[in-house]
């Protein structure tokens, strides 16, 4: 078994080579909010946790963690992006045990609120319409265990982007498996290395249509005056492949520390290569940190307002009759400048 997975990483590896980023093509995708992590665990490690992440966020980054959940999970994020730009962004999941060996179900929804806009014409420059922008993506996906060591799943998303006159709408398919095994002796060397390789935002590309591109006009050789549409180029979606490694440091039964790379190959971009760190004092109390590196993130020339370190915490307290069911309050950091950085919080129920 072990050999067929370190197959599996090495083929991947090889798949990461032949998608490596593509900087000439950069801005020629579309739907890039699809690589934004709306929930705040992950992204105080700099989503770095590619072969470690458990529950509902686990369908942002590598639906195999999904399977993780016991019983029910509800999450809720709120995130202020780059503060001082306006942009909100809400995230709600929900994941569900489907009996004792059924897997987990999912369900994620995303929403982007970029304040109002005002709309202007050449006609008429200084009228006070104003609109709003829709951004939004709806996932749903299954994960299941197949072994004590191997977990896998897949997610379907659905894609919508809208103005008041024209929108978008699409499909992506997302796949990952997490791998986990034991170096060393000892209770406290139990499942402590941990591989994950997920395969995201695959998808047909899509296309803008509606009112907005039309206009007014005389189809040539006539004299009728039509409405007529303008075609809208197609885009592709920013799919990637991250493949990720963590290992436990369990110090004792109180105490966890977590290491953790991952690298990231952009279709569309340049590639990322991020690292995270996660202590916990009794899976209650835990502190983050990460650093999400890609080229151009330094210097007068960098492209990018999110400038590489990250941190987080969480507080999770049990609770009910027998202390099964848990509910945790998450936040996370993520510096940026131009801006005031990003900020997200969120709270988690485990039932």
């Amino acid at each position: 078994m072990k050999k067929s997975v370190i197959c599996m990483v090495f083929a991947s590896l090889l798949a990461g080579t032949a998608l490596a980023g593509n900087d000439q093509k950069r801005g020629q995708v579309g739907a890039t909010e699809l690589q934004i992590n709306p929930w705040a665990r992950s992204s105080g490690m700099a989503s770095s946790n590619t072969a470690r992440i458990r529950g509902v966020e686990s369908m942002n980054q590598n639906i195999g963690g999904l399977s993780g959940i016991t019983g029910t999970e509800i999450l809720f994020t709120s995130t202020k992006w780059l503060t001082g730009t306006d942009i909100n962004i809400n995230a709600l999941g929900i994941g569900q045990q489907l009996g004792e060996n059924g897997g987990v179900l999912g369900l994620s929804l995303m929403s982007m609120d970029m304040g109002t806009f005002k709309q202007t014409t050449e006609n008429a420059p200084d009228q006070d319409i104003n609109f709003n922008v829709s951004v939004i993506n709806l996932a749903l996906g299954y994960s299941k265990k197949f072994s004590n060591s191997i977990q896998g799943g897949i997610t379907v998303r659905v894609i919508s982007e809208s103005v008041p006159d024209a929108s978008a709408s699409g499909i992506a398919f997302d796949g990952g498996v997490q791998y986990v095994t034991s170096i060393g002796k000892g209770e406290l060397a139990k499942d402590n290395l941990h591989i994950g390789v997920s395969l995201r935002n695959v998808g047909p590309e899509m296309t803008f249509s509606g009112d907005g591109l039309a206009y007014r006009g005389i189809v040539q050789n006539g004299t009728v005056v039509q409405a007529l549409e303008q075609r809208s180029a197609s885009f592709e979606l920013p799919a990637l492949l991250n493949i990720g490694l963590a290992y436990d440091f369990n110090m004792n039964e109180e105490s966890r520390l977590t290491l953790a790379g991952n690298f990231v190959s952009n279709t569309a971009s340049n590639d990322q290569f991020q690292v995270g760190a996660e202590y916990a004092f009794t899976e209650k109390f835990m502190v983050r940190a990460g650093f999400d590196y890609q080229k151009g993130i330094f210097g007068d020339s960098r492209n990018f307002a999110h400038n590489g370190p990250t941190a987080g915490a969480s507080v999770q307290l049990p609770f009910g009759a027998d202390l099964d069911k848990n509910v945790a309050l998450d936040y996370s950091f993520r510096s940026s400048n131009p801006w005031s950085g990003t900020h997200s919080v969120g709270i988690k129920v485990g039932l």
